[in-house]
């Protein structure tokens, strides 16, 4: 297996779970200030329009071009929707978030009650923009600014298990372990808000990537427990499976050799 998992698979299964996120309601809310002994949180159902308009159309093409390894196509189209909903949504003074759920838009709108703060929840969008950008700038090994695109979409979904996972990813890949197991710990809990149809990949990829940081930082017992967990909820993963093949050859301290590649150990993108 190679360092990281094909990035085909990766926005395949990406797609996928951005399509189930569109077909649902996408419920809308904002807080005002809290002026009264307590603020009042207003989720109303979104219309479909969001999801058919143009700016959604570009994300899901640039998350195709991304699929057939078209990087460079997808960028400008990233960037020009990140541009269109900046002005579409943004307000001075006003928190924007961006939700796939129901219950992530109420924890959204909890958050901004607690901290007095006015803000407005929106649909998937805005985030999934961002978010897209950072994944097409990954591609093009152009890392800082990924980072920035990914630490952005994490501002408008603090509670989006995959925008988390993949900024450990990017931690990983500095060889920032114990930031990426941090990292993919704020995953796994923020997976309990995961829509149920992704809730399972989008839990086994956190606790996938803690299990990777934690062999990097010297624990192989914790590392090997984290992937029993996935393997807990998904008999059939396959790339916890060649791990723990890989911690057991680790622990028998078998020199170095260059292992076939489905003994390899498998050394993830995102899932």
């Amino acid at each position: 297996m190679t360092r990281f998992e094909a990035r085909g698979k990766a926005c395949a299964a990406l797609l996928l779970s951005l399509l189930l996120a569109a077909c649902a309601t996408q419920p809308e809310g904002k807080i005002e200030p809290a002026a009264q002994a307590t603020a009042s949180a207003k989720p109303a159902p979104a219309t479909s329009d969001e999801d058919n308009d143009a700016n959604a159309q570009r994300v899901l093409r640039a998350l195709s071009l991304i699929q057939a390894k078209k990087p460079a196509e997808a960028l400008p189209l990233a960037q020009q929707a990140v541009v269109e909903y900046e002005k579409r949504y943004r307000e001075i003074g006003v928190v924007s978030f961006s939700s796939r759920s129901l219950v992530e838009t109420l924890a959204y709108l909890g958050q901004a009650a607690n901290a007095n703060t006015p803000a407005k929840v929106h649909g998937p969008w805005f985030g999934l923009a961002y978010f897209t950008q950072g994944f097409a700038l990954v591609d093009l090994h152009r890392i800082p600014e990924a980072k920035q695109a990914f630490d952005a979409a994490i501002l408008l979904s603090p509670q989006n298990s995959k925008y988390l996972s993949e900024r450990g990813n990017i931690d990983a890949l500095e060889k920032n372990w114990r930031a990426s197991f941090d990292r993919f710990k704020q995953a796994l809990d923020a997976a309990q808000l995961s829509p149920e149809q992704v809730k399972t990949s989008e839990t086994t990829r956190a606790l996938r990537g803690m299990a990777f940081a934690e062999v990097e930082l010297g624990d192989l017992d914790a590392a090997k427990a984290l992937h029993e967990r996935v393997l807990a909820l998904d008999p059939t993963n396959a790339m916890s499976r060649s791990e723990l093949r890989y911690i057991e050859r680790l622990k028998q301290r078998v020199p170095k050799v260059r292992a076939p590649d489905e003994e390899a150990r498998p050394k993830e993108r995102t899932a």
